[in-house]
């Protein structure tokens, strides 16, 4: 993030799931708008600032300069309607979008509904509240619903941060922008 010069006063931030790492970065800034949400606000204990369903997203069009979505879509039925209204909410241009999932090394994203339990949803995706497991096609279904797509290069991330921050450097990440 530090890279991208993300930091601009006045800036408005949409957060899903907010993670305690990030949640604390973005509420120490008191010169951004900051929204961290989620479907079932309960499991934040009062970090979530409203319950946004991230299908429905409750806010108007390119009105978000940056949004985190990490770990969210593996978990959501309809990920192209999810992907579509995060794309809807960033402002274009200069907006940021950080979706990243679990991706496997799989050309293919593999996705049926017929696997709805959690036993067939631990075997096939790796985790029994899964909907999907993300292929090596991930970048292509953001491109889809209109994203420009750049993979960050993870070389020159010290073995210190990666643990620190828990990236794994043999993982893919990207960020989202919209023309």
């Amino acid at each position: 993030m530090e890279k991208l010069d993300w930091h601009r006063a006045g800036m408005r931030v949409l957060h899903f799931a907010p993670e305690s790492i990030f949640y604390n970065l973005f509420s120490s800034f008191k010169d951004i708008d900051y929204w961290p949400v989620d479907l079932n606000p309960n499991i934040y204990k009062g970090k979530v600032r409203k319950k946004v369903d991230i299908t429905d997203i409750s806010f108007v069009d390119n009105s978000f300069d940056l949004i985190m979505c990490t770990h969210v879509l593996e978990h959501v039925p309809d990920d192209k309607k999810a992907m579509s209204e995060l794309y809807r909410v960033l402002k274009p241009k200069t907006g940021i979008a950080f979706i990243n999932v679990p991706i496997y090394n799989k050309p293919v994203t593999l996705e049926n509904p017929e696997y709805n339990t959690p036993e067939l949803r631990f075997k096939y995706y790796g985790k029994s509240d899964h909907v999907r497991a993300y292929g090596l096609d991930y970048p292509q279904r953001l491109r889809a619903v209109g994203f420009t797509v750049q993979q960050f290069k993870l070389d020159d991330i010290s073995q210190e941060d990666s643990k620190r921050y828990g990236v794994n450097k043999k993982g893919k990440y990207f960020w989202c922008q919209k023309e």
